[in-house]
């Protein structure tokens, strides 16, 4: 994914956010170099820092939906916004930390 953390910011900015703590973004974003994650895995890492760590002051969910879309624009898919939209809020209310939990989720909301 071509999205950077300056990026994001602005982003969440946009939605009338600031950022609290950066940590579990930079992670985030530092899973994006590693070649051996297919995509959808370092995106997974990238809505876990947004929903489960609450980066931003407020627009962390809008955040997250807002990437999924850019994903699947970038990557030529077709997104389910309800699906979406059901696993953003299903994610961040119950904790979910777990990857492929979050992978999967993705790839059905996705395709």
């Amino acid at each position: 994914m071509d999205i950077g953390k300056e990026d994001l910011l602005r982003i969440n900015n946009g939605f009338g956010g600031n950022l609290r703590s950066g940590s579990s973004l930079d992670f985030a974003f530092d899973r994006f170099k590693n070649r051996k994650l297919g995509k959808y895995k370092k995106l997974a890492y990238l809505w876990r820092a947004i929903l489960v760590d609450h980066p931003f002051s407020d627009g962390n969910k809008r955040t997250a939906m807002f990437v999924a879309f850019a994903f699947a624009k970038e990557s030529n898919k077709q997104m389910n916004r309800d699906l979406s939209l059901h696993h953003i809020v299903s994610i961040a209310k119950q904790n979910i930390q777990d990857i492929r939990n979050i992978e999967q989720r993705l790839k059905n909301a996705i395709k």
